[in-house]
C-alpha cells in the first residue's frame, strides 16, 4: 500500500468520525430524477469519499 493511498484512507476514516459525531436530523438531496432522504452526515460523507477517490485516480 502506497503512502498516498494510506493517507487517503486515514482522511476518509477521520471524515467518517467527524460526520458521524455531527449526525442528526434529516436532509433531502434532490439529484434530478430522485430525492434521497438521509442524515446530513451520510450525504456529506458520500461527497467526501467520492472526492478522495477522484483525487486518487487523477494523481
Amino acid at each position: 500500500m502506497g503512502k498516498q493511498l494510506l493517507t487517503a484512507l486515514v482522511l476518509i476514516a477521520l471524515t467518517v468520525v467527524v460526520f458521524l459525531l455531527n449526525s442528526g436530523g434529516t436532509l433531502a438531496l434532490d439529484i434530478g430524477f430522485r430525492t434521497i432522504r438521509s442524515s446530513p452526515a451520510m450525504i456529506y460523507l458520500g461527497f467526501s469519499t467520492v472526492g478522495v477517490i477522484i483525487g486518487i485516480l487523477i494523481r
